[in-house]
């Protein structure tokens, strides 16, 4: 262990939002979205959580916020509003007495390397970034980033992002930390229902909904679609459930229930290089159920997840190949369960929050 470090040093967490109002009920929730917040609060370290409005750091000026946004759109995407915002409305003061901050979107973690850059905190920055070069950079952002990122530790949740990164940052500290689902709340249960259907997730824009929906053979049994996004479907056996984890529109404990209840999970997804439907497919995963998901560039981790073995990859975009696979999901059980029983066991030795939680700290520590 760095003899910097300290169990008493304040580790703070930042979010976007949806976490505070979760600290409330904890039990009755899953952790994974706490990123290992919580497992180190009940481990006696000093951990503290903010949200961005926690902050304050909003612009309230609209023509300003407008004019930023339009902005950051010629000058790499950065987040002016959240960098203004700290800076204008004194949102660092508040987490200056870190000594660590755990940064859990590209905006909060780009804002706080500004801040680290030009002097106004000292903290040690861990940047959790997802898709932070969504598509090819230009040089000039490349080497800003390299010069941004100097004295911040980047992390990803994806081997595959992890390695596209370095590609481009090559003088940096890059770490890649898996991603891990609370395997003491996403378990396996008996199924309840004589109900027979098939259950897609997800919220992100990643989803391709368009080419399931048009996979989905009128002979199929039930397929339930949890989501907010908009679906176009005019299909009988094609049901559209809204839910959404920030406002819990549909409770965790229904959401596993979903789970449990299914033949398998689908997951149809653009062509990304972010880690696309990864906490879906770890919930399932955990839950025993097989799933079927679309061999994006951005599968997290190629080496773990094998194809016919712990999960089902299918060709991005391809309705034929989608329909075919759906077939034979729904007509072999035996394989089902096979999948199933080895996505658990995948989730138990490598993709849960306790691992993840320790490999945070690690770095935190500086092993």
């Amino acid at each position: 262990m760095n003899p910097k470090f300290n169990k008493k040093d304040l580790i703070i967490f930042l979010f976007k939002k949806g976490r505070v109002k979760r600290l409330e009920n904890t039990k009755n929730c899953p952790s994974e979205f706490f990123y290992g917040f919580l497992e180190l609060r009940q481990e006696g370290y000093n951990v503290e959580l903010f949200e961005e409005k926690d902050l304050g750091i909003e612009i309230k000026n609209i023509f300003l916020r407008k004019f930023l946004n339009l902005f950051s759109k010629f000058v790499f995407d950065l987040p002016f509003n959240s960098i203004l915002g700290f800076i204008l409305n004194n949102g660092f003061e508040k987490i200056k007495k870190a000594k660590y901050i755990v940064a859990t979107t590209n905006s909060l973690g780009i804002s706080l390397s500004v801040a680290k850059r030009i002097g106004l905190i000292k903290s040690e920055i861990l940047f959790i970034s997802m898709g932070l070069f969504p598509k090819k950079p230009n040089k000039l952002k490349v080497i800003f980033f390299k010069y941004l990122f100097k004295k911040v530790k980047l992390l990803t949740i994806s081997k595959t992002e992890n390695i596209y990164l370095k590609n481009y940052l090559d003088n940096l500290h890059i770490k890649y930390i898996p991603f891990g689902v609370d395997a003491s709340f996403w378990v396996p249960q008996k199924k309840n229902t004589p109900e027979k259907y098939a259950l897609a997730v997800g919220n992100d824009l990643a989803r391709d909904w368009s080419t399931l929906v048009r996979s989905w053979d009128k002979d199929f049994p039930m397929l339930k679609i949890v989501t907010s996004l908009p679906v176009e479907n005019e299909k009988p056996n094609i049901t559209i459930i809204r839910g959404d984890w920030h406002t819990q529109a549909l409770t965790d404990f229904k959401m596993r229930e979903l789970y449990c209840n299914s033949e398998f999970v689908i997951l149809p997804l653009k062509d990304t290089m972010q880690p696309s439907g990864q906490s879906s497919c770890l919930q399932a995963m955990a839950c025993s159920k097989a799933v079927l998901i679309s061999n994006i560039k951005g599968i997290w981790d190629r080496k773990l997840l094998v194809n016919n073995e712990n999960i089902i990859f299918t060709t991005t975009g391809s309705v034929k190949e989608l329909r075919k696979l759906i077939q034979f999901l729904f007509k072999n059980s035996k394989i089902r369960k096979k999948i199933g029983e080895n996505g658990r066991k995948i989730i138990i030795d490598q993709f849960n929050i306790i691992n993840m939680k320790n490999k945070l700290l690690d770095f935190i520590e500086d092993k």
